[in-house]
């Protein structure tokens, strides 16, 4: 995620975006010299759980120290960022938010009303929180003293959920989503409410009406969406890109991927004129 780190903090100054932008890094024995954002060094948390790797903990672990300064102002806004994302235009700023007040884009697959969903938060979200449950999750944006309080239930919520076996059961893709319903869970028992917000678009919208790219899957040569089991071939993908090789940008269907693509190449460039 190194790159993804680097192509992240370089579209967040190019947009106009002015505060501070901080990489959470989770101990690997690197060194952090290289970076060129803030960094605040986490624990590794891929082993929280017995006989099995599951690395999204390292989200809400993370959050939970570096929320933990008391040096801190707490009504400061947090926007929390996944690495896979690049920074179209600047976030609109929501103003001072009140206690318990928290802006987060909507997801279909968080939908409470969903099967698994709905197994999940009958076995691990309190009964009296249930109708406050939102299908929310990154991008969040909420005040540092609400998210100190809300990281670390969402830290054992998540692996509360990740070593039930029944929920594990009927969750898709071997329950990755559960540090996601975990954060709905935590932000419900909290009382923290989402205004739903519009901060991102994926690859394969073919949209750039928002400030940000969300590139979790990868770009379809015909601009179809991308799915797991699909047969047609892929232009781009995270997965597979080697630093800092020329992405094929004028080849991008989709005007998310080639805006994508087009700043991914600029740095590229940068980084080939410093060598």
């Amino acid at each position: 995620m190194r790159w993804q780190a680097e192509l992240l903090h370089y579209t967040y100054r190019h947009s106009g975006m002015r505060s501070q932008l901080t990489a959470l890094v989770s101990g690997t024995g690197e060194p952090l010299t290289d970076f060129t954002c803030e960094t605040f060094s986490v624990a590794n948390y891929k082993h929280c759980i017995a006989n099995e790797t599951y690395t999204p903990l390292n989200k809400p672990g993370g959050i939970a120290e570096w929320a933990a300064n008391p040096r801190a102002a707490g009504d400061e806004t947090v926007l929390i960022v996944d690495t896979d994302s690049v920074f179209l235009d600047a976030v609109p700023d929501p103003g001072p938010l009140q206690p318990g007040e928290a802006y987060a884009d909507a997801h279909d697959y968080m939908a409470p009303e969903l099967p698994f969903n709905q197994k999940v938060l009958r076995r691990h979200c309190r009964r009296e929180a249930l109708e406050r449950v939102q299908p929310v999750g990154i991008y969040m944006l909420l005040r540092r003293d609400d998210l100190a309080a809300l990281a670390p239930l969402w830290l054992q919520k998540a692996m509360d959920i990740k070593t039930d076996p029944v929920c594990m059961a009927g969750m898709p893709s071997e329950g990755w989503i559960s540090e996601m319903l975990a954060y709905t869970i935590a932000a419900a028992q909290l009382g923290i409410w989402h205004h739903i917000s519009h901060l991102a678009q994926t690859t394969g919208s073919n949209s750039v009406a928002r400030p940000i790219i969300h590139y979790c899957f990868p770009l379809n040569a015909s601009g179809a969406p991308w799915h797991k089991d699909q047969e047609e071939p892929v232009l781009w993908s995270k997965w597979s890109y080697k630093p800092w090789n020329d992405p094929p940008a004028a080849a991008a269907p989709t005007a998310e991927g080639r805006e994508l693509l087009i700043r991914l190449g600029a740095l590229a460039r940068t980084k080939h004129s410093s060598w």
